[in-house]
């Protein structure tokens, strides 16, 4: 019998962690719905909810001088992302009220009077840095950006700001910004590298932080601020190292490397050999918290088959979930009929193995084969990993089988494999759906005339270059907020975005003929398989436009389509009322089109 749909929006989740001033209490974000600020004891008891928003919670930070919490939210997911304060004792208060410009968080100094941030308030094209004094909301703008810029990590000294233009996917520029002055100076570079999670260690005199340059793979390096010159301190062979933290006091060091889409967590003394900590789900691991006293890590772990849940690591004890309610009890859904996806790799056209994860529902298959479903992830430079997913969950438990792959310009797999597909290279990695698609038409138990394709964002491009370049081979399709015509996509994008997406997907004037070529909506005529278009009316990066011209060509010409528009919904859907509505709808058009 299969779970109702209804049933996938009430799984619970717990995560971001971070320990108070005197670690006796671990702040984070929890809930089924949109996640909301929390606070329990190290030991799971005595939660309380500290906020109360209709909105998602997308971020959390303490202060480093006592228990102040910062955190953001945006008003129906368009990304316009606003400040909170809680003080201790005290209601939340905003301390951002420009509901048209996104902020994003930077970094406390370290006596807690003031914080760094970027936003886009002087002109929605560019980010500039600002540091604000809480006691007073007195704001300085320090830089003027011409850019996307974040301002991640301020030296104990108050000094200096470390300043990242993120330029494009494949390129970060890093800056060094002086605090008071706001003078800055580009920091020395022999190619485009990618840089993440810069942080100042050593009392401010060196940065720390994860990067490519010089290799394939990123591994952690120690930078030199003044010279630019980065000294490799971990590296994964083979393997992107995605996330690092040091204790308090600098002796331990946790670091997360990315084996295929699973997490490999490695906690120890920062000079020495670290041992992998084992016992965890097989899934994946994010959001490394240290205790004041460095003795304890805590972390969130998921995996496909269990849903995100805050974990404890103690040096000399074996890593352990902080207990709480069952995640699944409002859902009624049985852990054990839950399904954790299998790796697989195909080979496409050229050569190139292209990894990707395959699962099919519990049973016997139907006379036939399983229907099945091919999922894209967005970006493209994103991964689909081994996290908890009710919606694959959901169709598995509908009796579709899922395939999901991870083409070419994915990430986790080094440098190489994330430029494969640029610009002029765009269709490539339609080959490699393509022969996925023929791969999953050859496993026993499916059935090679029931197969759809779903995707979002740039999975949902994927989707209708789908069944408009390669109309057999797709029986149904859904797409979630996609790219219909790259040309309109760059003219109505954020247009803090509009340079960083050309960068990737090519410019207006230079690659017409490119866009023209790979933009369904030119190739619209071509479409067979029925429709289910989704999208959201605040989504800033794909504006709902996309839609709304698919929708109506394809009504024009008289093909099988539902849309479906969601309001006060962005680049996803995040409500609970709208899951509802979608996990229905895509359950209804796969059910009757395949």
């Amino acid at each position: 019998m299969p779970v109702p749909t209804d049933a996938w929006v009430q799984i619970g989740a717990a995560t971001s962690p971070g320990f108070s001033k005197d670690g006796r209490t671990l702040f984070h974000l929890r809930g089924a719905g949109l996640p909301q600020v929390w606070a329990m004891d190290v030991d799971g008891g005595n939660a309380c909810q500290l906020s109360h928003h209709d909105e998602k919670v997308a971020f959390l930070r303490r202060c480093p001088t006592d228990d102040r919490l910062i955190w953001g939210i945006d008003a129906g997911g368009d990304e316009r992302q606003q400040f909170w304060l809680k003080e201790p004792g005290a209601e939340p208060r905003a301390l951002t009220e420009a509901p048209d410009a996104i902020h994003d968080f930077g970094a406390w100094s370290a006596d807690g009077a003031r914080i760094a941030y970027a936003a886009n308030d002087r002109d929605e094209r560019f980010y500039d840095i600002s540091v604000m004094d809480l006691a007073s909301g007195a704001r300085t703008r320090l830089l003027e950006g011409s850019s996307i810029l974040t301002v991640p990590s301020w030296t104990p000294d108050m000094a200096r700001l470390v300043v990242i233009e993120d330029h494009s996917s494949l390129d970060s520029r890093l800056w060094i910004t002086d605090a008071a002055s706001g003078a800055t100076r580009a920091l020395p570079r022999t190619a485009p590298s990618r840089f993440a999670s810069l942080r100042w260690v050593e009392t401010g005199t060196a940065l720390m932080g994860l990067s490519d340059a010089g290799a394939d793979i990123m591994r952690l390096c120690r930078i030199d601020p003044e010279t630019g010159a980065s000294t490799v301190v971990f590296e994964a062979q083979g393997r992107d190292v995605e996330a690092w933290s040091l204790s308090p006091d600098e002796t331990m060091l946790a670091t997360i490397e990315n084996d295929r889409g699973y997490a490999v967590l490695r906690v120890g003394p920062a000079d020495s050999e670290r041992p992998v900590v084992t016992g965890l789900p097989t899934g994946i691991v994010a959001d490394l918290a240290w205790a004041p006293d460095n003795a304890a890590l805590a972390f969130t772990v998921q995996g496909p088959t269990t849903p995100p849940g805050i974990w404890l690591w103690r040096d000399g004890a074996a890593a352990a979930p902080i207990p709480r309610e069952d995640p699944m009890a409002a859902s009624g859904i049985d852990p054990d009929s839950l399904i954790e996806p299998v790796l697989v790799e195909w080979e496409s056209f050229d050569g190139l193995r292209i990894p990707g994860w395959y699962a099919h529902p519990r049973g016997p298959a139907p006379a036939g084969g399983f229907p099945a479903v091919m999922w894209v992830h967005g970006g493209p430079a994103s991964q689909t990993r081994a996290n908890f997913r009710p919606d694959i969950q959901m169709l598995l438990s509908q009796g579709f089988a899922v395939l999901m792959p991870n083409a070419r310009g994915s990430t986790g797999y080094g440098r190489a494999y994330m430029e494969a597909d640029e610009v002029e290279k765009r269709p490539d990695f339609m080959e490699d759906l393509a022969t996925g698609r023929a791969w999953l038409a050859t496993q026993p138990d499916i059935d090679p005339n029931r197969i759809g394709i779903m995707g979002q964002s740039y999975g949902g491009w994927a989707v209708l270059a789908a069944v408009t370049l390669q109309p057999d081979l797709w029986k149904a399709a859904v797409d979630y907020y996609g790219i219909a015509n790259f040309a309109t996509l760059l003219e109505r994008t954020g247009p803090w975005r509009r340079n960083h997406r050309a960068r990737e997907y090519g410019f207006p004037g230079t690659d017409d003929e490119l866009f023209r070529k790979i933009s369904p909506i030119h190739h619209i005529d071509r479409v067979v398989a029925p429709m289910l278009l989704l999208h959201g009316d605040r989504d800033p990066r794909v504006p709902m436009h996309e839609s709304d011209q698919f929708s109506e060509a394809l009504a024009l010409r008289q093909k099988k389509v539902a849309y479906e528009r969601f309001t006060y919904a962005g680049h996803g859907f995040i409500r609970p009322d709208h899951r509802r509505r979608v996990y229905a709808s895509v359950v209804a058009h796969f059910r009757e089109h395949l």
